[in-house]
């Protein structure tokens, strides 16, 4: 019987602990990303970071690239940036300018 008591109590136990490290970790996961949310424009559009680059979408096909591996058409904020020859030829054929 003391057995069962110590093996309910260490059970409780462990699940009162698991319950406080996950609010702990959530309440510090928000404030992490809502910080990094602040270092961009307002109503800018958030860019995917990665390990590689930034990655920036393909506007025909909705791909994502790395911008260093992207074809560029423009320059500036009005930059778009393509996947392959065919999306750009594609876009250009759709918006002429």
């Amino acid at each position: 019987m003391r057995f069962l008591s110590w093996l309910l109590r260490a059970v409780i136990l462990t699940i009162i602990v698991n319950m406080v490290l996950r609010l702990i970790f959530s309440r510090w996961s928000k404030s992490a990303k809502q910080g990094a949310a602040g270092n961009r424009m307002p109503g800018a559009p958030p860019q995917p970071e990665r390990l590689g680059g930034t990655l920036v979408r393909d506007p025909h096909c909705g791909t994502y690239i790395v911008q260093s591996h992207a074809l560029r058409l423009g320059a500036g904020p009005e930059a778009h940036f393509f996947c392959s020859d065919n999306c750009r030829t594609a876009y250009q054929a759709a918006h002429p300018q």
